[in-house]
C-alpha cells in the first residue's frame, strides 16, 4: 500500500507537470499502456493501470477510465487496494451517469471513509434506492459524531419523489386523454383527444355512408397511429417522468451533503 501511494503520489505531480506544460492527458496515458506493454509485472501493471484511470478521469474519458480499472488485476491487490480500486471504479460509473452500474458495486466496497459513504449515499438516491441511500447519508453526517443535520436529512428523505406507475398509465391510455393528464401532459392531452375523435369521427361518418371498406380500414389505420401512439407517449411519460425526479432529488440530496459536511469541517 505504501508503494501504491508513492507512485501514485509522483504519477500526480507528474500529471501536474506535464499538464502545465502541454495540457496532454492522453500523452501520459498511453505512456502508462508503455509501460504494461513493455512487461511490468503484476504490481506495476496494476499501479500503471490506476495512474491511466486517473489520466481519464481528468479527460471526462469516465467510461474510458472504469473500463482501465477493469483490467487490474484483482487478485494481487490487498484489501485497502482492493477497497480503493472499487471505489475509484464506484466514483467513474457515478461521473458518468452510469448509476444503475455504480450501484451495483456498492455492497463490494466497504464503507471504510466518509468519502465512500457520501458516494454510496449518492449512487444510491440516483438510483433510486432511497431507503438505503438515507441509511449511508446519515451515517455519512454522522461520521466523526452526532450530526445537527440529522432531522434535516430525515425531513429531506421524507419528500423523496412518488414514481408513477407505468400500469397505471398504460391502461388509462386506452381512454384519452386520461392516460396524458394522469402524467399531467394536459396539452398533448387535449390534442390526443382530438386527435382520436377525429379517427372515430371517421369510422363512423364513413359506415354512416355505406363505406365500409374505408370505414373500417381507413379508421383502424387513423386508430393505429392515434391510439397506440397516445399509449406508447405515455409510457415514455412515465418514464421520463420516474428518471428526472430521481436525477432531481439526487441533486437535492448532494447539494445537502456538501452543506453539511461543509458545516461540519467549520
Amino acid at each position: 500500500m505504501p508503494r501504491l501511494r508513492l507512485f501514485c503520489t509522483i504519477s500526480i505531480f507528474l500529471c501536474a507537470l506535464f499538464s502545465s506544460r502541454a495540457q496532454d492527458w492522453e500523452s501520459l496515458a498511453v505512456g502508462y499502456e508503455r509501460i504494461i506493454f513493455d512487461g511490468a509485472d503484476i504490481q506495476a501493471t496494476n499501479e500503471a493501470l490506476i495512474a491511466k484511470a486517473g489520466c481519464y478521469m481528468q479527460l471526462g474519458r469516465y467510461a474510458d477510465a472504469s473500463a482501465t480499472l477493469d483490467r487490474l488485476r484483482l487478485f494481487a491487490l490487498t484489501p485497502e487496494e482492493l477497497t480503493d480500486a472499487l471505489y475509484r471504479k464506484e466514483m467513474m460509473y457515478y461521473l458518468g451517469g452510469e448509476f444503475e452500474q455504480a450501484a451495483a458495486l456498492v455492497p463490494e466496497v466497504e464503507p471504510v471513509s466518509q468519502d465512500i459513504l457520501m458516494l454510496h449515499s449518492l449512487v444510491l438516491a440516483y438510483s433510486g434506492r432511497y431507503d438505503e441511500s438515507e441509511i449511508m447519508a446519515a451515517r455519512c453526517i454522522s461520521w466523526d459524531g452526532p450530526s445537527p443535520h440529522l432531522d434535516e436529512l430525515l425531513a429531506l428523505y421524507r419528500q423523496r419523489p412518488v414514481e408513477r406507475n407505468g400500469a397505471a398509465a398504460l391502461a388509462l391510455s386506452f381512454f384519452p386523454p386520461a392516460g396524458h393528464f394522469y402524467n399531467e401532459a394536459y396539452g398533448e392531452g387535449l390534442l390526443s383527444l382530438g386527435l382520436n375523435g377525429a379517427s372515430v369521427a371517421l369510422i363512423v361518418a364513413s359506415l354512416t355512408g355505406g363505406y365500409w371498406i374505408t370505414g373500417i380500414l381507413g379508421g383502424a389505420i387513423a386508430l393505429d397511429y392515434t391510439l397506440m401512439g397516445s399509449i406508447e407517449r405515455n409510457q415514455q411519460l412515465v418514464e421520463t417522468h420516474n428518471n428526472n425526479a430521481t436525477i432531481l432529488f439526487g441533486d437535492r440530496v448532494r447539494d445537502f451533503l456538501s452543506r453539511a459536511l461543509e458545516d461540519n469541517r467549520q
